[in-house]
């Protein structure tokens, strides 16, 4: 049996990408994987015991500018148990999770020539090595996958285009996740999908409809607390469960979260990083809309010196 957990970071920005991470196991089933239950002596919830990794939404783990550290082990740790190198540099990173170069996520504006900024911070990887044996095994299920895709500031707003609907952006980043977790479904193995609502919407049929053309689709209930879908061809089966806030009660989707977090707070690292040394008295920014304005205010006039519209790094919506 396969089980995925799905889940995003940064939808509201206005500056920074959208980030979205499949997190991918496999193991004997029925049931799913249980991480706060099958694996009690070794993870945790935010805030838990120190000694434990802490798995849950990013939001809970990363809050007030503190457990910058405690997320990075959380990606690092799952890194690590799907069998993946450990990463240097934010290009590692981007290239372990198959999101593509420092260019493909439009972080190369706003670096260097040939600059690649090191990954993760010390005491991120000083608390990820403590564990002599990784947090995540000793358990019949193993995660086996991470996939994320990142859509940076320019490709957001062309995918606005035109309908300037911030859901259809949303949906064509999920839809590349479940298309390759579809693909990966042919080797016979049944797939059960969970992941988070998008923006509190309740029906799919249609976009799905229009990803899988020639792929039956069974509609199941749809609603405020479930949207499922049976996604099935010979050989092939996939279901689909979208819940609100699937990060709090699903481990594998909460291990998502952390990872897609992580990615957006590299990305905003090396932009932020860019616009202090050249005004040493801005302060940082997180890019969500009200402080992005301060910031935007800040940068746009070095911009327009530079040629850069604000397309390419202003999200419109």
């Amino acid at each position: 049996m396969r089980w995925v957990g799905i889940d995003e970071a940064g939808y509201g920005p206005n500056l920074g990408p959208l980030v979205m991470t499949a997190v991918i196991a496999e193991g004997p089933g029925p049931s799913p994987p249980d991480l706060w239950g099958d694996l009690a002596s070794t993870v945790a919830r935010a805030k838990g015991a120190p000694d434990r990794l802490w798995v849950d939404d990013s939001k809970a783990i990363l809050k007030g500018g503190r457990g910058r550290e405690r997320l990075e082990a959380g990606c690092l740790a799952t890194l690590a148990a799907a069998g993946l190198e450990l990463p240097g540099t934010v290009g590692d990173l981007l290239q372990a999770i198959g999101a593509g170069t420092l260019t493909d996520v439009e972080l190369a504006l706003w670096l260097d020539e040939d600059d690649n900024p090191s990954w993760p911070r010390a005491e991120s990887r000083e608390l990820h090595d403590r564990w002599s044996v990784s947090p995540l095994a000793g358990v019949p299920w193993r995660i086996v996958g991470v996939r994320t895709v990142v859509v940076g500031p320019a490709r957001f707003n062309a995918g606005l285009a035109p309908a300037q609907s911030k859901a259809k952006v949303h949906f064509a980043a999920f839809a590349q996740l479940l298309r390759s977790l579809w693909e990966r479904a042919g080797d016979g193995t049944p797939t059960a999908v969970r992941s988070d609502k998008h923006g509190g919407r309740h029906f799919y049929m249609e976009p799905l409809q229009a990803l899988f053309e020639d792929v039956w689709i069974d509609r199941g209930p749809e609603g405020p607390a479930l949207s499922q879908y049976t996604i099935k061809s010979p050989g092939r089966h996939l279901e689909l469960s979208l819940v609100p806030r699937a990060d709090a009660d699903d481990g594998l989707v909460a291990l998502a979260s952390i990872v897609s977090k992580t990615v957006r707070e590299a990305w905003m690292d090396a932009f932020n990083a860019h616009w202090l040394a050249q005004f040493p008295d801005l302060r940082p920014t997180a890019g969500y809309p009200l402080d992005a304005q301060r910031f935007r205010q800040a940068i746009e006039p070095a911009c327009q010196a530079r040629g850069l519209p604000p397309a390419l790094w202003w999200r419109a919506k």
